[in-house]
């Protein structure tokens, strides 16, 4: 070989081995097949997750620790049961104790005695006699008890009183109200053919809780001069759940306004 032709083989062999290495240089560019990485890639660490406990990590307002570091409350999981509350009774007012009717609420003979002088009044034995005006001018309906007490002089005067006690004062009132009602009609008796009546009276006393005066006079018509007039006075008294009538009968005008009022007085005296 010739030296011209060793250079050419030469640079010939040079050439190749300068492709071979450019070859290898450009295989480490190629994708290995399959999943794994390449070569010279570096791979990250892979995080592990905190291990889930279930329990929040923000403390709730409504139960966090005290100022000493403990709770201040463990939840049961339960509501907390409402406290029961107990009303308190209404006191029931106590019946009002019922009024029982006695002797001594009656006008004595010495009291009419002292309120009447000198007309020798005494009490007797036995129910009053029915008055002028009938049964009806002595008490209402339903009463729950009665009592009553004779009154004479011996000679030509003669009286009574009657107590009558009801379920309540409104029914007391009503029975008041009859009473009165019976008194100025007075029609159970009527007078003789030779007598007219008529009414003198009729007013209020304070007395009780309320108390009317009512009297009848008798007289002889003209048609009969010789005839004796009478006098028939009442006094109804109202107090609480009792009435109290006082009536009287006389030959003449009868007892004067002034001590009838004064036995009224005395009568009603007896019932406060």
């Amino acid at each position: 070989m010739t030296a011209r032709g060793w250079k050419h083989a030469h640079l010939a062999a040079a050439g190749m081995a300068t492709l071979g290495l450019l070859l290898v240089a450009c295989g480490n560019d190629t994708k290995p097949s399959g999943n794994a990485a390449p070569a010279g890639t570096p791979t990250a660490a892979a995080t592990t997750p905190a291990p889930t406990t279930g329990v929040p990590t923000t403390p709730s307002t409504s139960s966090g620790p005290s100022a000493s570091g403990k709770p201040s409350a463990t939840p049961s999981g339960k509501p907390t049961p409402t406290p029961s509350i107990t009303p308190t009774p209404t006191p029931t007012p106590a019946p009002g104790k019922p009024v029982k009717l006695t002797t001594a609420m009656l006008l004595t003979g010495a009291e009419l005695a002292k309120a009447d002088p000198k007309r020798g009044w005494v009490s007797t034995t036995g129910s009053a006699s029915t008055p002028i005006c009938g049964r009806g001018s002595t008490r209402g309906a339903n009463p729950l008890g009665s009592l009553s007490r004779n009154f004479t002089t011996d000679l030509d005067a003669s009286g009574g009183q009657w107590l009558t006690r009801y379920s309540d004062a409104k029914a007391a009132r009503a029975a008041y109200d009859k009473i009165i009602k019976t008194v100025k009609s007075c029609k159970s008796a009527v007078p003789a053919p030779t007598h007219a009546r008529k009414l003198t009276e009729d007013r209020t006393l304070a007395v009780g809780d309320t108390t009317r005066i009512l009297r009848w006079y008798d007289y002889p018509l003209p048609n009969d001069p010789g005839s004796e007039d009478g006098g028939f006075p009442y006094a109804i008294t109202l107090k609480g759940k009792i009435v109290s009538v006082l009536a009287f009968r006389e030959m003449g005008p009868g007892i004067k306004p002034p001590t009838f009022d004064r036995i009224t007085r005395a009568a009603a005296a007896h019932l406060t």
